[in-house]
């Protein structure tokens, strides 16, 4: 009579059923790790942004990532009542020189060659969102000369607000300062040398 156990099954159908489970859990860690972001020392970055006297008054350490991009995000906001007008300072420690370079261009891309006719198309209705490129140079401040760039962000809806970046980077460092303004406050360039003053550079020419 044939029996109703059923037969074992074979160690190398086990093997490979646990094989493809561990390649499974392997990939799934890499996609889940590749989401997520982590911490970064941020007592140690500010002291290595502004010294050892600390961030310029009124300015907070608010946050302090790496992405998964290798990108280091480091935040600081300015309080209500603190000096200066800028709410918000942000440290881009880049991977790459390339990716700094990259974060250096407008964000306006190749849009239209002519900002005052988009300006009259986003008055009409306020439709959809756009960049507006403000300012492309330099700034100077002490010693020092560094690529600036200054855009104007028009919501859809209405509003708009600006942002100014600077190119910080050394060669062992890729590095670019984002400063953004409250709604509707143009950007400041001489707060913007004021907290330039008080980042912590190597000597000129080095």
């Amino acid at each position: 009579m044939p029996s109703d156990v059923p037969a074992p099954a074979r160690p190398a159908g086990l093997f490979g059923k646990l094989l493809v489970l561990v390649l499974f859990l392997g990939l799934a860690a890499m996609v889940v790790r590749g989401f997520l972001v982590t911490p970064v020392d941020g007592a140690a970055k500010q002291r290595e942004y502004f010294g050892d006297g600390g961030a310029p008054p009124g300015l907070t350490l608010v946050s302090a990532v790496r992405l998964p991009t290798g990108d280091a995000v480091v935040r600081f906001e300015r309080a209500e009542d603190g000096p200066g007008v800028a709410r918000e300072v942000l440290f881009l420690e880049y991977a790459s020189s390339a990716a700094a370079e990259a974060a250096m261009r407008s964000s306006a891309g190749d849009g239209p060659q002519n900002p005052a006719e988009r300006l009259k198309e986003w008055e009409k209705d306020r439709a959809f969102d756009w960049v507006a490129l403000m300012k492309r140079g330099e700034i100077e401040w002490g010693e020092w000369r560094a690529k600036l760039v200054i855009e104007r962000s028009f919501e859809k809806g209405g509003g708009w607000s600006e942002e100014a970046r600077v190119d910080l980077s050394t060669l062992e460092r890729p590095l670019v300062l984002s400063v953004r303004w409250p709604p509707e406050v143009p950007a400041d360039e001489g707060e913007l040398r004021a907290l330039l003053a008080a980042v912590r550079l190597e000597p000129a020419g080095s």
